[in-house]
């Protein structure tokens, strides 16, 4: 495990629970003053999540007002030892929820038996993770309006009934498409021209592939290329890149943002030949790169291990400092 990754991990987690318990801002009343005592009537699940619904144990799948009793039976500062399954409707969006989902790929939201309910009856989904614990990265993943299902433990804090935090909550079934989308390997941007791109380099899809049967805290024997589009690339100064001469960058399988759900993190990578960064605008949003590492799994994010670099880039500033 990364010491790096540590102290970042727990400067976030701390980050966004500073941010979001602190200040509890008011995100709307959905149409209905907040101050009135009108209940939303509870709405039918969706037919579309029947088979999902099914699939689990009845006496684990609860209502938003189940989980609502749950937490105000045990009392503030209460959590359950047992896993349920909350199901109810996206009823109002944490004012941090998109800065949640990107800085930290999780999501704060209220759910209520309704869409229309308020806040003050629902039941928050606190810092929850997408399917098998992954990173919600579209910031449209999560609306109101949705039909969810989160599986988590149940906690009640300070009176507040929600999922402990901390990626504990999982959204294990939405009817947003965007939440949980369906991996299409045909989703690929063509190579630009000019790019060195070595036979059998990965596509983000099947380095993704690798990562997850390696298992979580797994490192690959072997070295792979792996190409893809830059679509984020963590804020870094130049003070820290002269320091460490590293950069952590997200590539997806297209340039076109349609596939940001499917990445693989460039963890602290250096560039060509392991050789440093020195300037900000040698790696940048929009650049197709290829990356030389091993594959990680680190808790389900499938990123480079030690020593990965740049291999190669269609950055203009980039080729200008590497292939001198």
């Amino acid at each position: 495990m990364k010491l790096q990754h540590i102290i970042l991990a727990g400067l976030a987690i701390a980050m966004v629970a500073t941010s979001c318990k602190e200040s509890r801002i008011n995100p709307g009343d959905n149409g209905y003053n907040q101050d009135t005592i009108h209940v939303a009537p509870p709405m039918p699940d969706p037919t579309a999540a029947k088979a999902i619904l099914d699939s689990l144990p009845d006496s684990l799948v609860l209502t938003v007002q189940q989980a609502r009793d749950t937490c105000t039976a045990m009392g503030p500062g209460g959590t359950t030892a047992t896993e349920y399954y909350v199901k109810g409707w996206v009823c109002a969006l944490d004012a941090k929820n998109a800065e949640a989902i990107e800085k930290y790929g999780n999501a704060v939201f209220y759910m209520g038996v309704s869409y229309l309910s308020q806040v003050k009856h629902s039941f928050e989904a606190y810092q929850v993770y997408g399917k098998d614990k992954k990173k919600i990265v579209d910031p449209e993943a999560v609306k109101v309006g949705d039909f969810v299902i989160v599986k988590s433990k149940l906690t009640n804090y300070n009176g507040t009934p929600e999922t402990p935090g901390q990626g504990a909550g999982t959204i294990i079934y939405s009817t947003n498409e965007r939440c949980n989308p369906i991996m299409d390997t045909t989703k690929i941007t063509p190579d630009p021209a000019g790019v060195d791109v070595p036979a059998g380099t990965l596509s983000v899809y099947q380095a993704i592939k690798i990562g997850e049967e390696l298992g979580s805290g797994k490192t690959s024997t072997e070295t792979y290329y792996i190409k893809g589009w830059v679509f984020k690339a963590e804020a870094t100064t130049e003070s820290d890149i002269q320091q460490y001469g590293n950069r952590i960058c997200y590539i997806a399988p297209t340039n076109d943002g349609t596939t940001n759900a499917f990445q693989f993190e460039g963890y602290r990578v250096k560039g060509a030949n392991n050789a440093k960064f020195t300037n900000a605008n040698q790696l940048e949003v929009g650049d197709f790169v290829v990356i030389k590492s091993k594959i990680q799994n680190y808790n389900g994010t499938i990123e480079t291990a030690s020593g990965g670099f740049v291999y190669s880039s269609s950055n203009a500033n980039f080729n200008a400092e590497f292939n001198k």
